[in-house]
């Protein structure tokens, strides 16, 4: 097993002992090993250090995790809703939304306008087209 720096030997012992009790490899405890088994044997190794009263820290880096992750195995890190507290709505303004514009059914033509002094007898007008 490896030597860490912050392992006792009570601890290399625990580790020891819960490694034989599920058949694994004690390696794969202090290791970033996500196997089932290994997972509920790392569980188990971090209650029993936290019952001889080693901190989450301690426990943490004996077992290279984060003590966060510790605080998960102990089950000390679940999240409490706060409670329900009813305040008055805050009405933000009085006035109601424009009614939507109805949708066009032709896009719009444009067409040219005459300007002022054109003279529109010489133009030659030609009949438009109509479209279905």
């Amino acid at each position: 097993m490896e030597r860490s720096r912050s392992m006792t030997p009570q601890a290399r012992a625990i580790i020891d002992e819960i490694a034989a009790l599920h058949g694994i490899d004690p390696r794969k405890i202090v290791n970033p090993c996500r196997a089932n088994k290994v997972f509920r044997a790392r569980i188990e190794v971090a209650k029993r250090l936290d019952q001889r009263g080693y901190s989450s820290q301690r426990i943490g880096s004996i077992l290279n995790h984060d003590h966060t992750t510790i605080i998960f195995y102990l089950g000390r890190g679940q999240k409490k809703p706060s409670p329900l507290i009813w305040r008055k709505p805050v009405v933000k303004t009085l006035r109601t939304p424009a009614p939507p514009k109805p949708p066009r059914l032709r896009p719009r033509k444009f067409y040219l306008k005459p300007y002022a002094g054109a003279d529109m007898t010489e133009y030659q007008w030609k009949p438009r087209e109509e479209r279905l």
